[in-house]
């Protein structure tokens, strides 16, 4: 003869439905909640983990790399602006006087400021997902700040072997001097030791790639 509960199980399993057995460390028939996951280190390993809170070094990296997106827009606009006194500017310097090669050679350098401000107006896009990924702790988007500072204060000593303007000659060293100082803030200890690699969440890549 079947027990009360067994009766129960029994009549259940014919239904396909989920009983809950009473007993006495259960009187009230409801299931008991699941240990909680014996393997602790897998979960310590989750690279989407939060990891520790940023330090104050890295608040100065963000503002000198908003610092260096500004001064570059404001370069892009100008040069924008002046782009016929700047062309004229370079063929002078170059003691150009034939009116044919003049011209080819104008058409050559407004494609170049042209080309240049498409590639302004990209890196300032990039720029906001790299620093929204820099303060999630993304270890990628920290070495993306560190090839950046180093790349463009090469490009900005290339910079100074061609003809340009006073004024902007003034605008090259200042964001040279910027990018200095980001690549210097971004080598500091502390801000080394948030981009660990063997810290939780610093190896997720972009689009959320591990």
């Amino acid at each position: 003869r079947l027990t009360h509960s067994a009766e129960r199980s029994a009549l259940g399993r014919r239904k396909g439905t989920i009983t809950f057995v009473t007993s006495p460390s259960d009187p009230a028939g409801w299931a008991s909640m699941p240990p909680p996951p014996a393997n602790t280190e897998a979960v310590s390993r989750d690279p989407f983990a939060v990891g520790p809170s940023p330090p104050r070094e890295l608040r100065v990296v963000v503002v000198l790399l908003i610092l260096n997106v500004i001064l570059s827009i404001v370069l892009t606009v100008v040069t924008i602006v002046f782009r016929h006194s700047i062309v004229d500017y370079q063929l002078d310097h170059r003691q150009i006087t034939d009116p044919a090669k003049r011209e080819a050679l104008r058409n050559g350098y407004i494609a170049t400021i042209v080309g240049r401000v498409i590639a302004n107006i990209a890196v300032s896009i990039v720029y906001v997902f790299l620093v929204r990924a820099l303060l999630r702790g993304r270890r990628w988007a920290y070495r993306r700040v560190i090839l950046i500072g180093c790349v463009g204060i090469v490009g900005l000593i290339l910079l100074q072997f061609s003809p340009y303007p006073s004024w902007m000659r003034i605008e090259q060293v200042v964001q040279a001097i910027v990018l200095a100082a980001l690549v210097y803030c971004v080598l500091r200890p502390a801000v080394r030791a948030h981009f660990a690699a063997n810290l939780p969440g610093r190896n997720v890549r972009r689009f959320n790639r591990s």
